[in-house]
This record gives structure tokens, sequence and C-alpha cells, in this order.
């Protein structure tokens, strides 16, 4: 009698090993699709009520800087960058700080001259903004320009202004303003009023300056 031949074939069992990891990858795409983040909107509030900027030629070498004076009677300067609601978030010096130097040795600049202030909250009264030219570096004068935006509930510029500065320590009102306690703008003038002197007497007095 003639031995009987076994062949053995996998292929059935191939099949069986292709069509569950088929299987296995189909689950894995529609659970994946059933998957519903939720993508929250950015919600990022800015804590300002008002940005003043003030800006002036690239590239120069004059220090221009921001004095503000809130209705209480505190000054807002390079020296005291943070007075009731107001704070100075960046003292420009002109082309001296426009470079950086990093670690490694690579030098960045940033040519563009700009002050901001922010105010956080509404205080009634009056505010005067002033800018001073603290150095007059350059032979040619200089042109400020000084704008004042409203942030909320939309950004709103409500004041624009161009300034020419000639003289180291010149000393320009830009803008007087009266605030209501709803954050309202209701006169501006620009009728003169000398701010260094009066954070001077501050100094003096062991206050703000």
């Amino acid at each position: 009698m003639r031995p009987r031949r076994i062949y053995y074939n996998n292929t059935s069992f191939l099949d069986l090993l292709f069509n569950t990891l088929v299987g296995f990858v189909l689950l894995f795409i529609i659970a994946f699709l059933l998957i519903n983040p939720s993508i929250k909107k950015a919600d990022i509030k800015t804590k300002a009520e008002f940005v003043i900027t003030v800006t002036w030629n690239d590239n120069s070498q004059d220090d221009v800087d921001t004095w503000l004076q809130d209705p209480a009677g505190n000054v807002l300067h390079f020296r005291q960058k943070d007075v009731g609601l107001a704070h100075l978030d960046r003292d420009d010096l002109g082309k001296i700080n426009d470079i950086i130097t990093l670690d490694d040795g690579r030098r960045i600049e940033y040519t563009h001259n700009q002050e901001l202030t922010t105010i956080r909250g509404f205080v009634t009264g009056e505010w005067v903004l002033n800018v001073h030219m603290y150095n007059k570096r350059d032979s040619n004068p200089t042109l400020v320009e000084v704008r004042i935006d409203k942030l909320n509930p939309k950004v709103q510029t409500l004041f624009y202004k161009k300034i020419v500065m000639k003289s180291k320590w010149e000393e320009v009102t830009v803008t007087r303003f009266v605030m209501t306690n709803q954050g309202d703008i209701i006169s501006w003038d620009d009728l003169p009023k000398k701010l260094l002197k009066q954070a001077s007497l501050q100094t003096d007095a062991g206050g703000a300056g």
C-alpha cells in the first residue's frame, strides 16, 4: 500500500491573520473618527482697557520718553513704570537698546523705536499725556507719533497725533483727556502742563518718582 502523502498549507492561516489585522485597522479608524474632542476657542482676554503707543524714527539714536499723569496725581515715567492702573510696558532708549546679543554670539537687531503704556481700568478725571526728549543724538528733527487705542469691546483708535521734536529735554503735552467711570473719553485738549517738575516734587516728598 502506497503511503499517503500529507501536504501542509498555511494559506488559510495567513488569510485568517490578514483578515483579523484588517478588522483591527478598521476598528481603529472607526474609533478615531468617532472621537470628537472639544475644541475650545482661544479665550485670551486682555487686562488692559487702553494702550498708548509712542513711536519715532526707525534707527534713531534719540531717546523719547512717555510721561502720563492719572487723575490722582500719580506720574508714570521710565523710573516709575507702575502707578495706579497705568503701566509702562516698554522703555525704548532708541538705537542704544535695539541690539540683543545671544549666548552664542549672534546679534539680533530691532530698529523700530516704540514705547507702550497700558491703562488697566477706568479712573474718573483728567489724564495728562506728555512726551519728553530725554536725549537728542540725531541732528535732524524727530517725528514722534502718538496713538491712543481703546481695546474693549473692540479695538478703536481714539486719538492720533504727530509731533516734531528738535531739542534735548524738550517736553510736549500731547493731550489732556477726561475719562468717565465707564471708560468714555468726554473731552480732549492740549493745554501745556509740565510733568517732569511734578515727578520731582513727588520724589522729594518720598512718593512716586
